[in-house]
């Protein structure tokens, strides 16, 4: 299985030392997920599993399955041998959240000297510099202005009573931008108990998960949840909806990662218990090919539709490997599905390469990509914000067209699966730091800024310590931090998805509803001139390291078309809050 892959690039210089979607490794614990016949009820299921030497670790009963650890040696013989059972597949390792190398930014500062706007929206929102820049949009969250969010604040801030499901590394509850629109507590399906029972303390250990608890020690979930829904109380930012609710199911554990059934018992949890919207900041690879990959993939299939059923709309990150993603008619696992997400079999399959590395390692030619590929769930794409003039005596950066706003961020992924863009931030030349040189900063207007963990791993890493990018910065004990990926772009469209439905409440258990407003008052406005990754370019880097394979630059004689960039446009608040 491919692993999937925490989705925030989090300021990173590059992609990866080692790739974050190579082949994976199986599960520490040997997890086996057992699928039943639909009349099956959850203790018949439990009962089967008891009986052929298994522990359930997790229940998927609503789509008629079970995550089990197989204690008895012949676990496998007894359970295909029941008559319930349908079938029965190890589960593999899901990537770790902070999976990249090469992170820049972080430290502390004091009180940044700030110019612009100090009542509504919160100080920084409107903030025209942050400790001497002054980026081209003018006020430090952008990214609201590029999805017309004031015009849509003149008719609503968000109602109360609409929940958004943070699938993620947990939320910090007690932050000062989060404390207040936190609904409920913080629930984790990281099944830490469960699996000391079946295998021991020490084999959690062994196998790197000590995250265990409820809250984010890792930081993006916090981020995530903050741009969505950070409060408007006279400090520092705030969301896009920042008077909606959220509610944090923490799927993935910091350092650790996950496993499939982890993230999907946190979406049948969220589906059940009435949200309105679910944001996962989650992607990755299935291999159609190999039986037990293509059941994952139907699996998730089964719980994307049964929240459907419920009226929950999931909104995804397109990935941040810059290949193109087909929309297409496919079997998997014997199932015909329409609306699947499959990476291109041709030479844009294959994602951007980090200098040095051979691109092979980055193949993902013919791969599903989960979940924002799976059908029903709406895969939103990152822009950037851009308006910098690209240096006379730089014909590469001009070919880019750097200066051009709301441009397919460098690092996005495309193609005809793209349902939506949203503001996900980039460098300030929209080029990789390889490719970009001096001055291709992430800070100060370019990435897009939120709150973090001040103690989670985004801020605690020591090699966040330069301003090149900030990624993390505490002020008054509260951690901020300016981060690019289409994690961003995915909440970014989520909050514009909330304010839709507070404004607009018979859309709010109508998903094809809700997406087809988005998509019918969507900006069309722009023109893409971001190109494919090059496997031709294999001259060195800008900063004059080895691109021996290609895929490290992008082509700039080619530009993606609109619908493969930006889906049905870029998302417009104002309009889509309109009558």
């Amino acid at each position: 299985m491919k692993r999937l892959v925490f989705l925030s690039l989090c300021a990173a210089a590059f992609l990866a030392v080692a790739p974050a979607y190579a082949k994976g490794q199986p599960n520490p614990f040997g997890i086996t997920i057992v699928r039943f016949d639909s009349g099956t009820t959850p203790a018949q299921m439990r009962a089967a599993v008891a009986n052929a030497g298994g522990e359930v670790v997790t229940d998927l009963s609503p789509v008629g399955a079970m995550a089990v650890a197989p204690v008895a040696r012949d676990f496998g013989a007894k359970i295909g041998a029941n008559s319930q059972v349908t079938s029965f597949f190890r589960e593999s390792m899901f990537d770790g959240p902070v999976s990249l190398d090469g992170k820049e930014g972080g430290g502390s500062v004091g009180s940044p000297v700030f110019g612009g706007s100090g009542s509504f929206p919160d100080p920084w929102h409107d903030a025209s510099s942050f400790l001497g820049v002054t980026n081209p949009e003018g006020i430090l969250q952008w990214d609201d202005a590029r999805m017309n969010v004031p015009a849509a604040w003149a008719t609503t801030l968000g109602d109360r009573t609409v929940k958004v499901a943070v699938l993620d590394t947990g939320v910090q509850k007690s932050h000062r931008e989060l404390k207040d629109n936190i609904a409920g507590k913080a629930e984790t399906f990281i099944p830490c108990e469960a699996l000391k029972y079946a295998f021991g303390e020490k084999a959690l250990k062994g196998a790197g998960l000590t995250d265990c608890g409820n809250e984010d020690r890792d930081g993006h979930g916090t981020w995530v949840a903050s741009r969505i829904a950070g409060a408007l109380n006279g400090f520092a930012s705030n969301g896009v909806a920042p008077r909606v609710q959220i509610s944090s199911y923490k799927v993935l554990a910091s350092g650790f990662g996950g496993l499939p059934d982890w993230i999907l018992s946190g979406l049948l949890a969220a589906c059940s218990d009435g949200v309105d919207l679910v944001n996962m900041s989650i992607t990755g690879y299935l291999n159609p090919t190999d039986p037990a990959e293509a059941q994952t993939y139907l699996l998730f299939n089964d719980v994307v539709r049964y929240c459907r059923t419920h009226g929950v709309t999931i909104v995804a990150a397109a990935g941040n490997e810059h290949v193109r993603v087909d929309r297409v008619t496919r079997t998997v696992g014997g199932v015909m599905l329409s609306g699947v997400g499959e990476v291109s079999n041709g030479p844009d399959g294959i994602a951007t390469t980090p200098p040095g590395h051979n691109s092979a390692d980055f193949d993902l030619r013919g791969l599903l990509e989960t979940p924002a590929g799976l059908p029903g769930v709406v895969m939103v794409s990152a822009t950037n914000n851009g308006n910098d003039a690209a240096p006379a005596d730089d014909p590469f950066r001009l070919g880019m067209h750097v200066g051009a706003r709301d441009q397919l961020a460098y690092y996005s992924s495309y193609g005809p699966r793209v349902d939506l863009a949203a503001p996900g931030g980039a460098r300030r030349f929209n080029l990789p730091g390889w490719d970009g040189g001096d001055g291709n900063i992430l800070y100060g207007g370019w990435g897009s800024l939120g709150a973090l963990a001040e103690n989670g791993l985004i801020c605690q890493d020591q090699l966040q310590s330069s301003l090149f990018n900030f990624a993390c910065f505490k002020v008054e004990g509260a951690g901020f931090g300016w981060l690019q990926g289409t994690s961003m772009s995915a909440p970014n469209a989520l909050g514009v998805a909330a304010l839709v439905i507070s404004a607009k409440p018979a859309l709010r258990h109508d998903p094809a509803g809700l997406v087809g407003r988005l998509e019918a008052t969507a900006r069309r406005t722009m023109r893409n001139y971001t190109g494919p990754d090059d496997p031709d370019n294999t001259s060195p880097t800008y900063d004059g390291r080895p691109c021996n394979t290609g895929y490290c630059h992008l082509d700039t004689s080619v530009q993606i078309p609109f619908a493969d960039a930006y889906g049905a446009g870029l998302v417009d608040a104002g309009a889509a809050v309109g009558s």
